[in-house]
């Protein structure tokens, strides 16, 4: 396995974003739709005493919907695309508590994680957790409440949902994210209200 320092990663953030943020900003066009490419340099095992190379290490996608307490959050997401519809209707139908308890009706900012892949090369050092950590630490600061969907993404040759094995992998991932600081939600959604939890993970 190759070994890589999270304080040598480099994030390369990406978001196209059209007019000026605002509450009157039209529906689909309201959340932050950001890319995270992931870089660091890495070494081979056994040579951790040369200068490593520059190694791909990751990337991640997430959405940002600014002061999400303070706009109809279910016409703002169901206007964007499925994934943040549900979201949106687990957060206003199944949990509506976890706004409120996250001080989100002051405004606040809802971050919604897609996708955080690591290389395999890489796991088992928890850098999916530091690289959270930097997107909270950056263009995350004014973040309330986190949610993610706990579940290995499908692909052709993988796992079948509902197989052994896929449901192996979401517990795995359940059990990596309850590490950072998560708690279930609703389904396989986990939230993250307290941002204290993820910086003492």
């Amino acid at each position: 396995m190759a070994t890589l320092n999270p304080d040598y990663m480099t994030l390369d953030y990406r978001c196209q974003y059209r007019g000026i943020p605002s509450l009157d900003h039209d529906p689909s066009d309201f959340p932050m739709d950001w890319t995270v490419s992931i870089d660091g340099r890495g070494w081979a095992e056994g040579e951790e005493d040369n200068d490593g190379e520059d190694v791909h290490v990751g990337d991640a996608r997430f959405s940002i919907v600014p002061d999400a307490g303070l706009i109809d959050l279910f016409d703002t997401l169901d206007a964007v695309d499925q994934e943040l519809a549900n979201v949106a209707e687990m957060l206003t139908i199944e949990r509506p508590d976890l706004m409120p308890n996250a001080g989100m009706g002051l405004g606040g900012d809802l971050l919604v994680l897609s996708s955080l892949w690591i290389d395999p090369k890489f796991r088992g050092d928890k850098l999916g957790h530091a690289v959270l950590k930097a997107i909270l630490g950056t263009v995350g600061r004014a973040t309330a409440l986190v949610i993610l969907q706990a579940s290995p993404v499908l692909t052709d040759g993988g796992p079948e949902e509902g197989s052994a094995e896929h449901s192996a992998a979401k517990e795995a991932l359940r059990l990596y994210w309850a590490d950072f600081g998560f708690q279930e939600a609703a389904g396989d959604y986990l939230v993250l209200g307290d941002m204290a939890d993820a910086f003492d993970a």
